[in-house]
């Protein structure tokens, strides 16, 4: 291999940038001569793929860091091989490093000047943490449609329960009461009240339901009513004391916003009446300038974090986290045994058009 002067004829001042620019570009430069076998590369290109430059230079073909372009038709045999394109502007290749894990990197290919006897200059690029981000945004989309799926399916069948279901069960037990003011003999009149009494309790189990699918008065009236209404259903199920605490402006928020900061509340309260044994629970609820801060605390037995994420006994946890990062925000549980356990929710306000179609005052 000739020198650089030798090669691009460039005097002095242009040799010296260009070796600086090979030199330091963080991108991965590499020269192979006619028949495929590398005779330079730069510093990134080392970093890339874990060889030295003694290790690739006049050792190495392009065959054996390639792994095949993304355009192949084959990959075993390669047959629109860059090498065989006087140029090649863009193309997706899967780059092999001396550890003999492979990872995609954006790349782009030259044949240079005629006097420089068929040698070919590649640029590539790591695409590897472009292809996770991209992977990530595409299973966060995935994940807010089955979440808002799943919102419009719980409000189908809440309100399907409440007005096909419950109303049915409302008309049986007023043909009940009518019936039993009829002159029945003792057997028939108790007969009449037991099945007065098992059509009232299927009305409450019904009417229990529809809220816990999805409360009217989420949608009605807004997130604090909704969660005031939950408040009392703990209450009464599973005999805790509820507090709840507000500070700030008291408006609506968009319907995302208020269905997420719901569910995640709502998790954290059925998870302190089933397994907290705890005999309070204070929520407090905070507007602030630039977000919402929802705090759970409850006085309950507590439990090891990480132990119950690792052990898969915390898929309410992800669920609840989930739904706060798909709107920027976070979720921190912090909890250990005989020490109760606290839920810290912050979600980010967004800077334009807080209240939407849900402009009304909390009331």
């Amino acid at each position: 291999m000739g020198t650089w002067k030798e090669e691009l004829g460039t005097s002095n001042e242009a040799i010296s940038l260009i070796q600086s620019i090979f030199t330091n570009v963080s991108d991965a430069i590499l020269v192979i001569d006619r028949d495929g076998l590398i005779i330079k590369v730069n510093a990134a290109l080392e970093r890339m793929t874990g060889w030295t430059e003694e290790e690739l230079v006049g050792t190495r073909h392009i065959c054996e860091i390639c792994r095949g372009m993304a355009t192949c038709m084959e990959e075993s045999t390669c047959t629109d091989c860059f090498f065989k394109q006087v140029q090649m502007p863009s193309f997706e290749m899967r780059l092999r490093t001396k550890e003999g894990k492979e990872f995609p990197v954006a790349a782009s290919s030259a044949q240079l000047p005629k006097e420089s006897n068929g040698k070919m200059v590649m640029i590539l690029r790591d695409m590897s943490a472009q292809q996770r981000a991209e992977k990530e945004r595409y299973q966060s989309k995935l994940t807010h449609f089955a979440i808002q799926a799943q919102e419009e399916e719980r409000k189908r069948i809440s309100r399907e329960l409440h007005d096909g279901v419950g109303q049915a069960l409302y008309s049986i037990l007023v043909g009940l009461n009518v019936v039993g003011q009829g002159n029945l003999s003792d057997p028939i009149r108790q007969h009449v009240t037991d099945l007065l009494h098992m059509t009232s309790k299927a009305m409450e189990e019904v009417k229990r339901m529809a809220l816990e699918l999805r409360p009217s008065a989420l949608d009605d009236l807004g997130l604090l009513p909704a969660l005031r209404s939950l408040m009392k259903r703990v209450e009464k199920s599973f005999n805790i004391q509820v507090e709840l605490h507000t500070q700030g402006t008291r408006r609506r928020y968009p319907a995302a916003m208020e269905t997420a900061l719901y569910r995640i509340v709502q998790e954290a309260m059925t998870n302190t009446a089933k397994y907290a044994q705890a005999s309070q629970l204070g929520i407090v609820f905070e507007d602030r300038e630039k977000e919402i801060l929802v705090t759970v605390v409850d006085d309950g037995i507590g439990f090891e974090v990480d132990k119950a994420l690792h052990t898969g006994k915390g898929l309410g946890v992800f669920g609840m986290k989930e739904r706060a990062q798909l709107l920027g925000g976070t979720v921190d549980i912090r909890s250990a045994p005989n020490e109760g356990t606290t839920v810290i929710v912050r979600i980010p306000l967004p800077k334009e058009g807080i209240e939407d179609d849900h402009s009304r005052v909390n009331r």
